[in-house]
């Protein structure tokens, strides 16, 4: 589970911001990832990495796991780092909730 920096487009298509982001899959040309924010709006599904600084965020980082997001290759712009083994295992998790495009549907978050 390698972190990226990416240009993740918003989801009304105004446009994109570069941010972190976790690698969790690969199809075709773009990669299945969850994004990483600074602050969390989601206290049901947003989880904060164990060891940020092993890919260069802060403490204060983020992940996003009520959906994935799709990045083409063309939008990574380096590379941040891999995650620790308890950060992976923790996203995997994660991961395997909304593994196929499905959203996680909670009160904060509705599909």
């Amino acid at each position: 589970m390698d972190v990226w920096n990416a240009k993740v487009s918003f989801d009304d298509s105004s446009g994109a911001k570069n941010r972190p982001v976790i690698v969790l899959d690969k199809k075709g040309d773009s990669y299945v990832v969850f994004m990483v924010t600074s602050h969390g709006h989601h206290p049901e599904t947003d989880i904060k990495l164990v060891e940020p600084y092993e890919v260069m965020l802060d403490r204060t980082s983020t992940v996003r796991t009520d959906r994935t997001f799709n990045v083409e290759k063309g939008r990574f712009n380096y590379k941040l780092g891999e995650l620790c083994p308890d950060d992976q295992e923790m996203i995997g998790m994660f991961y395997g909730r909304v593994k196929g495009g499905k959203k996680i549907d909670t009160p904060y978050v509705k599909s």
